[in-house]
């Protein structure tokens, strides 16, 4: 993964406007929903290839690129900040990416346009994406402290949920306290998820239960399936609809 490209700053804007678009279908992902939903998926216990989760991106419909440059840049974008995901989950340094930072006051964060907000609700739709993954490979004496975890990473989702986790932890502090006290152990509770997948993935290959070649960076010609999960090749899909033009290749 050290040769793969890290995510950047202009990727995070290119995305934050292609996914925000009045273009996109009804329900695609906003940026921070997608950094969640990647995050999630990336670091849990079993990889998702881009043809499973890229359709799920836009709700299984149509992206409606314009241009064949404008699939590649976003496609490689979207690539390359899962890519970064992964090589996080392998260095074991997690942080939220460019375009999701937390709001300085707790409460901020529970407001339906802020990032946070939105990334928990993405890395929720993630997990629950391989939740019954999840349930057969935790070992048990580790369910109280992932629960944890889970808490931890999907308390933004909304004030609902952050009300209801308010009153299961039967805290003295008030709802603003512990919005406080999650944002503070929100690295490491990002850091131990990250870990805990990374363990059972490699349990799980070392027992011959996973493919090793699923892994890896990404690369993409025009004769290679596309991306979206079409099952056509790039040429014909994707790239076809948005015109025509080089190969893309993605680090």
């Amino acid at each position: 993964m050290d040769t793969v490209s890290p995510f950047t700053n202009a990727q995070a804007m290119l995305l934050a406007r292609f996914l925000s678009s009045p273009q996109r279908p009804k329900d695609t992902l906003t940026y921070p929903q997608l950094a969640g939903f990647l995050f999630s998926l990336a670091n849990g216990p079993e990889l998702i290839p881009p043809s499973e989760w890229i359709p799920l991106v836009f709700n299984d419909q149509e992206a409606l690129y314009e241009t064949n440059d404008e699939a590649e840049r976003v496609l490689e974008a979207m690539l390359t900040l899962y890519n970064d995901c992964i090589r996080e989950r392998t260095g074991g340094i997690v942080s939220l990416p460019p375009g999701c930072e937390i709001r300085p006051w707790p409460m901020e964060n529970l407001s339906a346009d802020a990032p946070l907000s939105q990334w928990a609700q993405g890395f929720g739709m993630g997990y629950d994406y391989l939740a019954e993954v999840w349930n057969e490979y935790t070992p048990d004496e580790l369910d109280e402290d992932f629960g944890a975890l889970l808490m931890t990473l999907s308390f933004f989702t909304s004030p609902t949920l952050a009300e209801v986790y308010h009153q299961e932890t039967k805290g003295t502090g008030s709802l603003e306290q512990l919005a406080q006290s999650v944002i503070e152990i929100f690295p490491d509770a990002m850091r131990e998820y990250a870990h805990l997948g990374r363990a059972i993935y490699q349990a799980r290959l070392e027992t011959g239960d996973l493919d090793l070649a699923s892994s890896g960076s990404l690369k993409i010609g025009r004769n290679d399936p596309c991306p979206c999960g079409s099952g056509k090749k790039f040429r014909k899909c994707c790239s076809a609809k948005a015109g025509t033009g080089s190969d893309p290749v993605f680090h």
